[in-house]
């Protein structure tokens, strides 16, 4: 019975903290183009963190964010490769001794600083001229699924930190999948 009360209070505390999904990630945008033989992908990511998230981020927790992106033939069978199976990943980190705000390409090393919080998620939301894959590797008269979504790495966390952030809802923070169809 004690068991019992205590797995129902469990999902009346996880339903009532439902409302922190709300605050997820968005993909606002998502557009591919032909530039010189290759198409670059771009893409609008509108970051809304929990509360709990943000208080780790400002205590000096660096949060680690990891955009996925998939390209494949639409209609393709299962087994079908993906043409493009990409992840960019990007962590935000904040200073407190500068008072800034610092996003780093973990794929290329290249920093920026940001002195306020919403100046450093608009950057991070805003991933520009990714080369997706050369012209001649798509069969022209083909339609082509580009598949777009960002998610907070939680296995990135400090480790004391992840098991709250596996059992909570408020740091399973992620955006739905975004289409873009091609067409050479």
């Amino acid at each position: 019975m004690q068991t019992a009360i205590r797995l129902l209070l469990l999902c009346a505390a996880l339903t009532l903290s439902l409302p922190a999904l709300a605050e997820a990630f968005e993909v606002e945008g998502l557009t591919a183009r032909e530039v010189e033989g290759a198409y670059l992908m771009e893409a609008s990511i509108r970051y809304r963190f929990s509360d709990e998230a943000l208080e780790a981020l400002e205590s000096g927790v660096p949060l680690t964010l990891e955009v996925h992106i998939q390209l494949r033939r639409e209609g393709a069978w299962i087994w079908e490769a993906d043409l493009v199976d990409a992840r960019l990943r990007y962590r935000i980190l904040y200073q407190a001794l500068h008072g800034l705000y610092q996003v780093t390409d973990l794929a290329s090393g290249t920093q920026q600083y940001f002195a306020t919080r919403e100046a450093a998620f608009t950057a991070l939301g805003r991933v520009r001229d990714v080369q997706l894959i050369r012209v001649e590797k798509l069969q022209r008269g083909e339609t082509y699924r580009l598949s777009l979504r960002s998610s907070l790495d939680i296995e990135a966390l400090p480790l004391p930190l992840r098991p709250l952030a596996y059992l909570s809802p408020a740091w399973n923070l992620s955006s739905e999948w975004s289409l873009w169809r091609l067409q050479p």
